[in-house]
């Protein structure tokens, strides 16, 4: 769909999360398949580095902190969140222990999307024979104008 309405390429980062070859815990492929569209939220927005992540008790701590009202007054201080999306705390989430719930990490609207979790060549096959029966779609609607 996205060739058809022009554009030169997608982003999938997520979707390339949920597959066979993606160097994380599984415990997290399987929350990626299990998840809605609904399962993600903006945060550090109030840092003007607003990121979308996956919606847990981490990113729900952090839009907390982050619409309190007296941050709102007075203005967040990124010391009142860095320990809350440190990187080694998501690391560690990847790598070892896969409890989704114990970081901040980025995470695409997308997810709602995702139901399997195929190899990275069934994944990208997918794709290509999907984007080839759009683009025959769009191709069977363009009508030829004749020029006088």
């Amino acid at each position: 769909a996205a060739l058809a309405m022009g554009a030169c390429g997608i982003t999938m980062a997520t979707r390339f999360l949920a597959t066979k070859e993606a160097p994380i815990h599984p415990n997290i492929k399987k929350v990626l398949v299990d998840a809605d569209e609904k399962s993600t939220t903006i945060v550090l927005s109030k840092l003007s580095n607003s990121t979308r992540v996956f919606k847990n008790s981490i990113s729900e701590k952090i839009r907390a902190i982050e619409f309190d009202p007296k941050n709102l007054e007075g203005g967040l201080d990124f010391q009142q969140v860095a320990s809350l999306v440190s990187g080694k705390r998501t690391k560690k989430m990847w790598q070892e222990t896969g409890d989704y719930d114990d970081s901040m990490w980025a995470c695409g609207q997308s997810v709602g999307l995702i139901h399997d979790i195929p190899s990275c060549h069934d994944l990208l096959t997918r794709i290509v024979n999907e984007a080839e029966i759009q683009l025959e779609l769009v191709a069977k609607r363009v009508m030829k104008r004749k020029i006088s």
